[in-house]
């Protein structure tokens, strides 16, 4: 198990794209975020690798005030989907985060955690073994 720690500045305008590498082989298990700025009802920070989500964290009604941590919820189908360093698919070596336009009021720091599981594996079926 690792901790990955990740702090960026979000302009508050949404679309904004970070890529954040992998340190081996594994799959995301869970997300926190907080915020140096209040997070704004509804609003999303996705986790994904490349097009599919593995993790949303969404913003519940009422606001969250600045410094307070936010978890995020894993795809149900696609929680486990494996990264790996070695992969010969870009997509498939890094973390993307994308925020919306609604996640923030305005400019932020932010800060993310992502637990990330190294000791994950495929099961691969006795017919292709």
């Amino acid at each position: 198990m690792k901790d990955i720690y990740f702090v960026t500045e979000l302009t508050g305008a949404g679309g904004e794209i970070r890529y954040i590498p992998v340190p081996s082989r594994g799959n995301v298990l869970s997300v926190r975020v907080a915020s140096d700025l209040q997070m704004d009802a509804a609003g999303t920070l996705t986790f994904s690798r490349g097009a599919t989500t593995v993790n949303l964290v969404t913003v519940p009604a009422g606001n969250i005030a600045a410094g307070t941590i936010l978890d995020g919820v894993p795809d149900t189908t696609s929680k486990g989907l494996i990264f790996d360093p070695s992969d010969t698919t870009a997509a498939n070596k890094v973390i993307k985060m994308t925020d919306d336009a609604t996640f923030l009021g305005g400019a932020a720091t932010i800060t993310v955690l992502i637990k990330y599981d190294d000791s994950a594996y495929v099961v691969q079926p006795a017919s292709e073994a």
